[in-house]
């Protein structure tokens, strides 16, 4: 299929977040790159989203909205707006986090500089909105993800990846069984494909709402996903990777949940994990969770932010 050179299509699924979905429109709409079509996909919502969008609808004529009942979950609303894009380029944008103003154009100059690259990320500012408190994360992706993206995701969250159509043509849209770290799965997929660049400013507000439901705060979920994608993955890892490589990527996986079930004060989930940890591979982080877990989650918060521990 022939896309729309240098057009780029942004894709928002949503759902029930009446109160942000015009936060993220409007970071979209601000861009100081123009060339862009606006593609919302309303996964079931039974808010006021339908009312909204028509606002955008009538005011923005490259505001496009989809809407469908029953939810099928972030994974099918994304590929429902991929399926709708029109664009060269797809770029990602979640319904509770926001660009800056420039996003968009940095990443059209970095792929302007070389024609090989066909996925570009972006550092983040990450806000947690329970203490204010903000970190700056950039990506260590190399121009060559290819292994490295195997051991653990140097690309990053969803919002700030932009990829080439062509690309999610060749390795696929998004896992729809997978209900957690679906990004870091389809980077996989797409950097056996393509070059990638990074960014190094932050281009993204990236928020943490534990009190929204936010999937990445769900420890269960995370589990199961890392577990999803070692198996999915089984082979090609093997293939590239030593087998201390491996057993660092079990380390990680089972360090990531921990970290995640501390946040929301699961503490004997943390302990647990941590000590899974602690098992496979010696390391500080996991006794730092084991005794952060005793205290109060003021502390927690406190020494995460201290040790830079995402």
């Amino acid at each position: 299929m022939k896309y729309v050179e240098d057009l780029v299509s942004v894709v928002i699924p949503t759902h029930n977040r009446d109160n942000l979905i015009s936060r993220a429109v409007n970071s979209a709409l601000s861009q100081t790159y123009k060339n862009l079509e606006i593609i919302v996909v309303s996964d079931g919502s039974e808010d006021n989203t339908d009312e909204i969008m028509s606002e955008y609808k009538q005011k923005y004529t490259n505001v496009k909205y989809i809407s469908y009942h029953p939810g099928m979950g972030g994974n099918h609303a994304r590929n429902e707006g991929i399926k709708a894009a029109k664009g060269e380029w797809v770029a990602f944008l979640d319904d509770d986090d926001e660009w800056h103003a420039d996003k968009i154009d940095r990443q059209i100059h970095a792929v302007k500089k070389d024609s090989k690259i066909g996925l570009v990320c972006t550092a983040i500012n990450s806000v947690d909105d329970a203490t204010g408190k903000s970190s700056i994360y950039t990506p260590p992706a190399p121009r060559d993800c290819s292994i490295e993206i195997l051991r653990g995701n140097c690309i990053g969250s969803t919002t700030t990846v932009m990829i080439k159509h062509d690309v999610l043509d060749k390795c696929g849209m998004f896992d729809e069984d997978l209900k957690a770290k679906q990004d870091y799965e389809l980077w996989i997929r797409a950097c056996q494909f393509t070059k990638v660049a990074c960014v190094k400013k932050p281009c993204v507000e990236y928020h943490n709402l534990v009190s929204n439901g936010q999937i990445s705060w769900d420890y269960k979920k995370y589990a199961d996903a890392a577990e999803y994608i070692s198996k999915k993955h089984k082979k090609l890892r093997k293939s590239k990777l030593s087998t201390k490589e491996l057993k660092t990527i079990k380390y990680n996986d089972l360090l990531s949940v921990s970290r995640k079930a501390m946040k929301t004060e699961n503490r004997s989930i943390c302990r647990a994990y941590a000590r899974r940890a602690l098992i496979s591979k010696i390391g500080i982080k996991p006794i730092v969770y084991i005794i952060a877990s005793f205290f109060p989650l003021k502390i927690i918060r406190i020494v995460i932010h201290k040790m830079g521990i995402r």
